[in-house]
């Protein structure tokens, strides 16, 4: 029996902005309808990184650019982003006409290494389905968020292209392609491009984001907490973010402690965040830097007694997930696509949106032992047991395929 070829395409294959595909890539290797290729535009994986039933196809030359582009790139980085993706163009184009898939599934493209105008030159007569991890495909911007302080509307853009470029190709994508179908991980995007979807008679479907089964696995707490050099006579909150910017809302939760008693607390840091900005009176603080390995991952989240989510505005992190599989209550923002998992007092708390006094409001209830946060972590638990394994993805994804290609 021929098999269904399954293509599955990001700009990365690392980092949290890869693992769905990742995941799915692993998850479907198993699948004896399938054949599974997972295509990206970073540099080759090491070996291991994906079963032997998954073929790996990198578009990457390597870390560097052409000798040309970094000549222009000094210039003009719009125009060396343009060469970039006219490469990338033509790689992808070469590939899809080599391998022929009998479905392509986006996940993460932003103009910088694709654009809407490429993939309007892909086959026809080949499916899409493009998982919206942001509202770039449909807004031309990933998020747009105010900050308090300035009450400026501040447009977080991907890529070199001009907005209204990118608007433009849009527009001329979906027109033009009747067969591609689109993916929300939560209401909240779906909500927040239901115009342009019903305008456009687009489909769209829901499905939620999951997190690796290492984050599972029980860990012990007193474990965790010797692992991690944790005090055990202080309550724990941990933070972890891979990159940061303002939309992150670090800035929130410094000034949630700047005005509470931290006595009796510890803040575990984790990621690829900088110093802590200042000194936290009674505050003993943590920072072990980059973790790249998921069970030590989860270790960390198994170690602190609560998870502090502060962003700004999110579709809804995967961080809140990972936390809620490990028995972490999180602490995090009423934004975006987190109060569809995050129930306040049931298996976690929320704060309104930057709003760092009732944050600083909600630790020192934590630590005044107001809310049970063992009883927490148990019901946040329970929720991605029942919601956020990698078998709810597997099953609702290639459900999708098969209706897709039935069509």
């Amino acid at each position: 029996m021929k098999k269904t070829r399954i293509v599955l395409l990001s700009d990365h294959a690392k980092g949290g902005a890869a693992l769905v595909p990742n995941l799915l890539a692993s998850s479907m290797a198993e699948n004896p309808a399938f054949e599974v290729q997972r295509w990206h535009f970073d540099p080759q994986s090491q070996p291991g990184a994906f079963p032997p039933g998954v073929r790996e196809i990198s578009f990457s030359t390597g870390k560097k650019r052409p000798p040309l582009e970094r000549i222009i790139k000094n210039i003009s980085k719009r125009f060396a982003s343009m060469l970039r993706n006219h490469r990338h163009e033509r790689s992808l184009l070469s590939a899809v006409s080599a391998e022929r898939p009998d479905l392509i599934h986006l996940h993460n493209i932003h103009s910088s290494d694709l654009n809407h105008a490429t993939l309007l030159k892909l086959p026809p007569d080949i499916p899409i389905i493009w998982t919206m991890h942001d509202f770039w495909p449909l807004k031309g911007a990933a998020f747009r968020w105010t900050e308090k302080e300035t009450g400026h509307h501040e447009l977080y853009e991907v890529g070199r292209w001009s907005r209204k470029s990118l608007l433009n190709m849009r527009d001329d994508l979906f027109k033009s392609r009747r067969n591609i179908t689109l993916v929300a991980p939560s209401q909240y995007v779906r909500d927040m491009t239901r115009h342009y979807i019903s305008r456009n008679n687009l489909s769209c479907e829901v499905i939620p984001y999951v997190v690796k089964q290492d984050f599972f696995s029980l860990h012990d707490k007193v474990a965790a907490k010797q692992r991690w050099s944790l005090d055990p006579g202080l309550l724990w909150i941990g933070v972890g973010s891979t990159w940061n910017n303002s939309r992150k809302g670090m800035d929130v939760l410094w000034r949630a402690l700047a005005e509470i008693n931290c006595n009796g607390l510890g803040l575990l840091i984790w990621g690829g965040m900088p110093e802590v900005p200042g000194h936290f009176e009674g505050l003993r603080i943590n920072n072990v830097g980059t973790v790249s390995d998921p069970l030590a991952v989860a270790s960390l989240y198994a170690a602190v007694d609560a998870f502090v989510c502060p962003t700004k505005a999110d579709t809804g992190p995967l961080t809140v997930i990972e936390s809620m599989a490990s028995s972490t209550p999180p602490i995090a923002s009423s934004v975006g696509g987190i109060p569809e998992r995050v129930k306040h007092g049931q298996n976690g708390l929320l704060f309104p949106t930057q709003d760092h006094a009732s944050l600083a409001k909600l630790l020192t209830e934590v630590r005044q032992g107001k809310w049970n946060l063992s009883e927490l972590g148990h019901q946040a638990r329970q929720y991605a047991m029942e919601n956020c394994t990698p078998n709810h993805q597997l099953y609702q994804y290639t459900a999708l395929y098969h209706r897709i290609l039935a069509q």
